[in-house]
């Protein structure tokens, strides 16, 4: 049987596995829109060469999360190969910018 010293040093050692994933903290944000299942979106930050891409499904929204801060343009081709003029968004830390 486990002593109450015995436990606690499992939950001290426990918590100090579990707590360096907690402190890690990314330093970038996200774009999120809305368009029509099949359009394909991508967006790429020419300052940095980030590119992303999405094809959306059923209910046309996309989030690209987890990007670095910076100035990205965002392009979306239809499924019929149509595609709306090229929107610049600027990302900025912590934050989800929302394409109109």
């Amino acid at each position: 049987m486990a002593t109450q010293g015995t436990r606690f040093a499992f939950a001290l050692m426990l918590a100090g596995l579990i707590a360096p994933g907690a402190l890690a903290q990314y330093s970038g944000g996200g774009i999120m829109g809305d368009g029509k299942a099949g359009d394909t979106v991508s967006i790429e930050a020419p300052a940095t060469g980030v590119k992303r891409e999405t094809t959306l499904k059923e209910d046309g929204k996309y989030n690209f999360s987890r990007i670095p801060v910076g100035v990205y343009i965002v392009r979306v081709t239809h499924a019929d190969g149509t595609k709306d003029n090229p929107k610049q968004i600027t990302v900025q830390l912590g934050t989800t910018a929302r394409v109109k």
